[in-house]
């Protein structure tokens, strides 16, 4: 091989990246980067709120937290429910980097056996608190405990699944399994950021206005997980492939998302770190004194 020829190969043997290959590494450091500093916000947002550190508590507990009478026993089993899906939700935000870090997989298996024991309980724990909540309560609106109770229902079954292969030493499934439970965890993050974009980027087309919903209230049901298993069935699927988009895509593919990126993190800032964000006006408060 040629000295030229030498240098076209890069240690492993394969093709240099394009330019268009190295955007989009870059795209994908971007959105790790702007996910573990919006996870860390929405983590710090349920554990201040849940805890009454901010100036209000999440109404769905107040009752219990207050020490306010609860009349029925379903009342006392949806605040007690809805506690436990707030505190487990909690671990499962802000344990994620030490559980998916190859690092500490390779280097410390017994600190990921642990975390993983912990973030598996923590999921099953998340979904029976929810679904407590939505047998005895419901959601807002009849459509969105349907749709929390399917999430909900995932997000217990990948947990279940991810726990049963690491026991069997499936570990390519258990992988997998626990893929697809990040994915459900990020559906509650996911919801947030994408009322947020909507209602900013369309001036709120499709939301309904009071006790009405509109289309894109609808939508979203599923908008908030359902493309998040979609995504990580794609990785699950293509793990050990190197995918390579045929040229004339390359660079539609970095201006899309190149886009989506943005609006990605347009959502986290203002949800997070704004005075008018969900979680922003909640943390800037505790951030003042």
């Amino acid at each position: 091989m040629s000295e030229q020829g030498t240098m076209r190969m890069d240690r492993t043997g394969a093709p240099p990246a394009s330019v268009a290959e190295r955007g989009l590494r870059g795209i994908a450091r971007v959105f790790r980067f702007v996910t573990l500093i919006g996870l860390l916000a929405f983590g710090a947002y349920i554990a201040l709120r849940a805890t009454g550190a901010t100036f209000k508590n999440f109404e769905q507990w107040r009752a219990l937290m207050d020490g306010m009478p609860m009349q029925t026993a379903s009342d006392w089993i949806a605040n007690i429910g809805i506690g436990v899906h707030f505190v487990m939700g909690t671990v499962l935000v802000l344990a994620w980097p030490i559980l998916l870090s190859a690092r500490i997989r390779t280097r410390h298996r017994a600190v990921h056996r642990w975390m993983g024991r912990v973030y598996v309980s923590a999921g099953l724990l998340a979904g029976v608190g929810g679904m407590s909540f939505i047998l005895t309560h419901g959601a807002y609106t009849p459509a969105a405990s349907i749709a929390f109770a399917i999430w909900g229902a995932v997000l217990m079954l990948s947990a279940v699944m991810a726990y049963l292969h690491a026991r069997a030493k499936r570990f390519e499934l258990h992988r997998a399994w626990a893929i697809r439970l990040f994915a459900m965890v990020l559906g509650s993050w996911v919801f947030d950021l994408e009322f947020r974009a909507w209602k900013d980027l369309t001036g709120g087309a499709g939301i309904g206005t009071g006790t009405t919903s509109g289309l894109f209230d609808y939508a979203i049901l599923y908008l908030f997980f359902v493309p998040n298993l979609l995504v990580a069935e794609f990785f699950i699927r293509n793990k050990h492939k190197r995918i390579a988009l045929p040229r004339r895509l390359a660079w539609p593919a970095v201006i899309a998302f190149t886009a989506i990126a943005l609006i990605f993190a347009y959502a986290v800032v203002m949800v997070s770190a704004t005075p008018t964000g969900k979680y922003g006006k909640h943390l800037l408060h505790v951030l003042a004194g």
